[in-house]
């Protein structure tokens, strides 16, 4: 895949093992991209996270690729591509590839910023130097070219990745202003798989004299950022730090004191779980009438909002470990919530959390299945009521008989019922859990 014909206006080193394994572990359709790009005339570079993430020696999740080649060329070359974004120079090429979809852009120099968010004019040029001195922090401002092996790195960032040193690419406060995301950006490379990094002074001073800059920000954007600082190992001292250096003001207005979130991490747990969790947990110490709110206003998906209201209203309210009865209703009631509960509740005690764990980890599949054995026809034909607000309790209470009983068949659950006294009304709570 060598060529001799340079294609960059950057001195470049030999690749390193490291960048030599990335590029012989990539998707055939990956190195398709490359050869098709360089026997067009262009060039094409590894860009951004995947040369970063390397490095550090982590895995690579995604690859961003800029080329020379305009979008109408790129498009040209890859008939099958779409214009995801061609005004800022985007085409997306199609792959089932381990990568999905990959997205290529035509190296360019940014204009003015004029709303912190999106340059005035984008022109498109041939300078990989050029392309690189608009990136926010040097760690991303490094390329790889995958035709004639070499690495660039005109900004020292494998410097910075390899002091744990987080640096912007020329002046700081310039940097934040075009864009003022890259404040809370900053913050998620503090917590990075990659580092953890720490700012520079002149990097740190600027996030802390530039926080007002987050209020330009869509908030559909804070919260794509801020979701992503959730989903790290160990983000306590970051979430920390946000709230002295009032970026939280921003995001959860009222959290003012960090939770033990770093508990929240169990072994095994998806990024996405860890991050319903801690977002409950953070939310835990802001008044109640305050959380639907707070949700709605970062725009946080159904989903996600109707879990974390209902883990957070949970957490401190758990099973007793040595009743298998209350165990079984806690794990139905909670279903692809429960993982996340775990989290939140280990955050809140990590003692009761871990005995929680350990004895639903022993707990058999309910005999029944996970869908009620009693209808509501059945119940109105067995007891001659109507349809009413009180069929719907009674079917929930049985439902719930059932599970703490693990009982087999719809006659199990009516001898059980009756055995405990039985007279058409629902004893006790009718719901399988708080």
């Amino acid at each position: 895949m060598s060529s001799d014909s340079p294609s960059s206006d950057i001195e470049g080193i030999s690749l390193c093992p490291i960048h030599l394994n990335l590029l012989e572990n990539l998707d055939s359709s990956v190195k398709m991209i490359f050869s098709n790009i360089s026997e067009s005339g262009f060039s094409i570079w590894i860009v951004g996270g995947a040369v970063r993430d390397s490095l550090a020696n982590i895995t690579v999740n995604d690859i961003d690729l800029a080329t020379d080649a305009t979008p109408s060329q790129l498009m040209e070359i890859f008939p099958s591509s779409i214009p995801t974004g061609v005004n800022f120079g985007t085409i997306t090429i199609p792959s089932d590839g381990k990568f999905g979809d990959i997205q290529i852009t035509t190296l360019r120099k940014d204009g003015s910023y004029l709303d912190r968010r999106r340059p005035e004019s984008v022109r498109f040029g041939t300078s990989l130097l050029e392309d690189l001195n608009r990136r926010d922090f040097k760690i991303n401002a490094m390329a790889i070219d995958p035709i004639n092996l070499q690495f660039y790195d005109p900004h020292c960032g494998r410097d910075d990745l390899d002091s744990g040193i987080l640096s912007a690419v020329g002046e700081p406060f310039e940097r934040l202003d075009e864009d003022g995301l890259r404040i809370l950006r900053a913050y998620r490379f503090m917590c990075h798989d990659s580092g953890p990094f720490k700012p520079d002074e002149n990097l740190g001073k600027a996030l802390v004299d530039s926080v007002g800059n987050l209020g330009s920000i869509s908030r559909e954007r804070i919260w794509m950022e801020f979701s992503k600082i959730l989903t790290y190992s160990n983000v306590y001292n970051v979430l920390q730090k946000m709230v002295e250096d009032g970026v939280m003001d921003f995001i959860i207005l009222g959290c003012n004191d960090i939770p033990s979130v770093d508990d929240c991490y169990i072994e095994g747990i998806s990024r996405y779980d860890l991050m319903i969790a801690r977002l409950s947990l953070l939310l835990k110490s802001v008044e109640e009438e305050n959380v639907e709110e707070i949700l709605n206003q970062l725009l946080v998906p159904n989903k996600v909002r109707n879990s974390v209201i209902s883990i957070r209203g949970r957490i401190g309210i758990t099973p007793n470990p040595e009743s298998k009865g209350c165990l079984r209703r806690y794990r139905m009631e909670l279903s692809d919530d429960l993982f996340s509960q775990l989290s939140a509740e280990r955050g809140f005690s990590a003692q009761i959390s871990d005995e929680l764990r350990t004895a639903l980890s022993v707990l058999p599949p309910l005999v029944g299945g996970l869908e009620p054995l009693i209808s509501g026809n059945e119940i109105i034909s067995r007891l001659g009521i109507e349809p009413s607000p009180l069929l719907g309790q009674l079917k929930q209470w049985l439902f719930r008989i059932q599970v703490e009983n693990d009982l087999p068949d719809s006659n199990s659950i009516w001898e059980k019922v009756e055995s405990l006294g039985f007279k058409g009304q629902p004893l006790g709570e009718y719901r399988m859990w708080v």
